[in-house]
Order: C-alpha cells, then sequence, then structure tokens
C-alpha cells in the first residue's frame, strides 16, 4: 500500500479529533463553536514546499466530533473514533488499526489539523495577513508538548476571511524546515447526527489483501 503522503494527510488528522483551545481571537472561538456542534465537510487542496521540492494533493474531509471520512491523494481513510480503515483501491490492500491519539497519527494525515485544534494547540498570537488574494485574519498556533510530546511541528496558523469565522484554509510548519500550505473549498456545517464513519471490510472482495493489526 502507498504510505501517507506526510503532507496530504499530518493537517487532516490533526483537523479532525475535538475543540477546546484557549481561543484569543473571536474568529477562532466562533470557529472552534461551530465545528463542535456540526458535522463538517469540505474539500482542500495542498502544497508543500521543502528546500527546492514542491509536492501538490488534493483531497476530500467529512468530519464529525472525533470521527471524519477522509478521500485524497488515492486512499481512502475511515475513523469511527476507535478504529481507522486505511483503503488503497487500485493495489486493492487495506489496513485496519486501533487510534491512538499521538505524533505518528498526526504525521499520517494534514487536513484533519482543524480539528484537534483545542486540544493539541494554543493559540499564541493573531495578525492579520493576505491568503491567496483575500485579506484574512490570522490565528497563529503553538503545539501544546503535554499533548503531542515531541513534535515534528513547530507553527501552525489559520487563515478566516478578514471579519468573519470563514476559513480560507491553513499552513503548518515543520522542524525539518517544510511548510504545507491548505486551501479549503465547499466548507459545509451540516446538523446531521450520524455520518458514515464506520468501514464494512466485508466489502471488501477476497482480491484485497487486509492487514488488520486491532
Amino acid at each position: 500500500m502507498k504510505t501517507f503522503s506526510r503532507i496530504g494527510l499530518l493537517g487532516i488528522t490533526l483537523l479532525t479529533l475535538c475543540f477546546t483551545a484557549e481561543a484569543k481571537s473571536d474568529a477562532l472561538t466562533e470557529f472552534i463553536t461551530r465545528v463542535s456542534q456540526s458535522c463538517v465537510s469540505f474539500d482542500y487542496s495542498y502544497t508543500l514546499k521543502k528546500d527546492r521540492t514542491n509536492l501538490n494533493g488534493s483531497g476530500s474531509v467529512k468530519v464529525q466530533g472525533d470521527s471524519f471520512l477522509l478521500k485524497g491523494d488515492g486512499l481512502e481513510v475511515w475513523c469511527d473514533g476507535k478504529t481507522r480503515w486505511v483503503i488503497d483501491r487500485v493495489a486493492e490492500e487495506a489496513v485496519i488499526e486501533p487510534v491512538d491519539l499521538s505524533e505518528t497519527d498526526f504525521a499520517a494525515n494534514p487536513a484533519l489539523l482543524l480539528t484537534v485544534v483545542d486540544k493539541a494547540f494554543d493559540e499564541v498570537s493573531d495578525a492579520t495577513s493576505k491568503f491567496g488574494d483575500k485579506m484574512a485574519d490570522v490565528s497563529i498556533l503553538s503545539p501544546r508538548e503535554e499533548v503531542l510530546g515531541h513534535t515534528e511541528i513547530t507553527q501552525f496558523k489559520m487563515f478566516f476571511k478578514s471579519g468573519t469565522s470563514e476559513l480560507l484554509g491553513a499552513e503548518l510548519k515543520l522542524n525539518d524546515g517544510s511548510v504545507s500550505t491548505f486551501t479549503l473549498r465547499n466548507l459545509i456545517f451540516s446538523d446531521q447526527k450520524e455520518a458514515p464513519f464506520r468501514f464494512d471490510e466485508k466489502t471488501l472482495d477476497d482480491s484485497y489483501i487486509i492487514t488488520d493489526l486491532r
């Protein structure tokens, strides 16, 4: 099976767990509240820059609480909060594993960063900047060592459309000098109470190689 893109899937895992951060800015506070009360879906694209290397990817996410469904970079990742299923349809491989709030999980997934903000980050400052061609209010976040331990993450920024809690994108910096920028589209908050976050491995036919690590 393809290994997770550390870029395409560290921001995503961090984007889907739960919110409780000590937010300073109104935009971040309102965004956290809306996410905690909703089923959230969005499309994303990202660019990773390190030295002279540029990598690009895209995908879609649906998240509610600590459960999510991610489709991106040729993979499907299903998580019901306790178990995670990683499906590679092309290679016909699947991995089933327990969920652990750890740096390993975060390094496996980048668009999920948005939903773990409350647990894993503190807002250290806010600013005004441009994101693409739009003015944005920026929340600058620092990782909590007591949650993430010795993390590779040095900084996480969230960009909100100026004067609103509409999230335009995010930026993730790692200690190796790499910078990943995520652009969000079609961000929808819904009242959906249940979502298809649990994958039924019985739907995979005999051609699949299934590794069950539970």
